[in-house]
């Protein structure tokens, strides 16, 4: 970034380097866009997995009531 905001680069060279920081910021947030969406595609399995589980002991629980009555 010195070399971005250094009085002694010349503008074509901050130009060149801005770009550079740039590019690379936007590769980091792709990178990071992505493990978030994976991480919220496991975060969502699990909750779906976790419903039809809970749903299954309501079902259970519910048939179970049934046959007492």
């Amino acid at each position: 970034m010195q070399r971005v905001t250094s009085a002694k680069t010349p503008a074509s060279d901050r130009i060149k380097w801005s770009r550079i920081a740039i590019a690379a910021g936007q590769a980091c947030n792709a990178v990071l866009r992505d493990v978030e969406i994976d991480a919220l595609k496991q975060q969502i399995n699990e909750l779906k997995q976790l419903t039809l589980e809970r749903l299954s002991e309501d079902k259970d629980s519910d048939a179970n009531e049934d046959r007492r009555n």
